[in-house]
């Protein structure tokens, strides 16, 4: 026989009496208590713990602590709450029958009161899984804040990574959990049949495996860390993050790009972070009618003026290097220090260092030799090399 829907009044009769009003007072009274105090109490509960944890910690993080638990703690409290006024009126939820089974075996009644103790259950699990995750985010930023400020670039790029995995294991164990304890599903006959279907999971999950691994790789090896400049190709940035699957590149136009990690294993990858200096080249044309005495003299100048230019290291070259149909050519190269100081910027150094070298060779050119076609050109051609 199934039965979908079936009330036992005569119990709901029996039961339901002056008796049981006092019960359902009280759940109303727990679930108006809840709405008011919900917030204040879980505002409480995170500070009382921040106060704690800021005793294990060298700067005070109970801010970030509220911020980050308060939300999530107000609605396990809720939660927790409303299952104990629910639990007020277990007589009347156990007398609606929703579903019966019989067969030759056993007869199976799923009671209105079985379905919300489940509910109930499965919102705990979900909001203890997600209480528990922020706690993760915010033992990831006092970690973070505390390598930050030791300039710590081995621990700036773990972090991410421990911090996603740590994650990723929580919400496992919280699904296996609803699922064994909500569902009651057979969790060693699941875990059996996942390995049954472990190479379509593994084919599926191919890419991500690899990206995982390469992660791996860049933490061990360390071609680079969080914060060092790179090149890939025609993309060049600053490492920003390293995942687990992925690392995001800043470029210098503010451009966020995300990279797999495993194009960043298996293609050639230049670390520009561990350039000692950079090699600047640029050609300047300038007409004939220059003395040898005056040429001598603003290659003189010339070199003065880099060495005088903040950021520029020796060795400098000034050469000539060749000669064309109506001008002669002065092959200049510098290189400046690398990595830069915050605030100083590559452009700016080669943008003076190129206004002295115009200013001294019109020092010893008219301007007709400057400017009548063919025109000087101040050809830039940068190379960089590391010193």
């Amino acid at each position: 026989m199934n039965t979908l829907l079936q009330i036992d009044w005569s119990n709901l009769q029996t039961r339901i009496g002056g008796e049981r009003l006092s019960n359902l007072l009280l759940c109303v009274v727990i679930i108006l208590a809840t709405l008011l105090v919900k917030k204040p109490l879980a505002k409480l509960i995170a500070r009382f713990i921040a106060r704690i944890t800021n005793k294990f910690t060298d700067q005070n993080h109970g801010k970030v602590f509220s911020d980050m638990l308060q939300k999530p703690f107000e609605a396990l409290l809720q939660v927790i709450l409303f299952y104990i006024a629910i639990n007020q009126l277990n007589v009347l939820l156990g007398s609606f029958l929703l579903h019966r089974i019989k067969n030759k075996h056993e007869e199976l009644a799923v009671r209105f009161g079985d379905i919300v103790d489940h509910v109930f259950l499965f919102l705990i699990i979900v909001y203890t899984t997600i209480l528990l995750s922020r706690i993760v985010d915010f033992v990831y930023h006092v970690q973070k804040q505390k390598a930050t400020d030791d300039d710590n670039k081995e621990r700036m790029q773990l972090l991410p990574i421990v911090k996603d995995v740590v994650k990723v294991l929580l919400w496992t164990i919280g699904i296996f959990w609803i699922l064994g304890s909500v569902f009651h599903v057979n969790i060693p006959a699941l875990i059996t049949g996942l390995g049954i279907g472990g190479v379509a999971i593994a084919l599926a999950a191919k890419e991500s495996v690899e990206n995982l691994f390469a992660a791996f790789t860049i933490l061990t090896d360390k071609p680079f860390q969080v914060g060092d400049s790179i090149r890939l190709g025609t993309l060049e940035g600053k490492i920003e993050r390293i995942g687990f699957r992925s690392t995001r590149l800043r470029t210098p136009d503010g451009s966020a790009f995300i990279i797999p990690n495993k194009k960043l294993v298996y293609e050639n990858l230049e670390n520009l972070s561990n350039r000692f200096s950079r090699r600047v080249k640029l050609v300047v044309n300038i007409k004939y009618g220059v003395a040898h005495a005056d040429l001598q003299a603003l290659n003189k100048q010339l070199r003065d003026a880099m060495l005088h230019t903040l950021y520029v290291i020796e060795p400098i070259e000034i050469l000539l290097d060749g000669f064309a149909e109506n001008v002669f050519q002065l092959s200049v190269s510098y290189y400046v220090q690398e990595p830069l100081p915050s605030g100083a910027h590559l452009n700016e150094i080669k943008h003076e260092v190129n206004m002295n070298i115009y200013k001294i060779v019109s020092n010893y050119t008219s301007a007709a030799q400057i400017t009548t076609p063919p025109p000087p050109q101040l050809d830039v051609n940068d190379a960089d090399d590391e010193g």
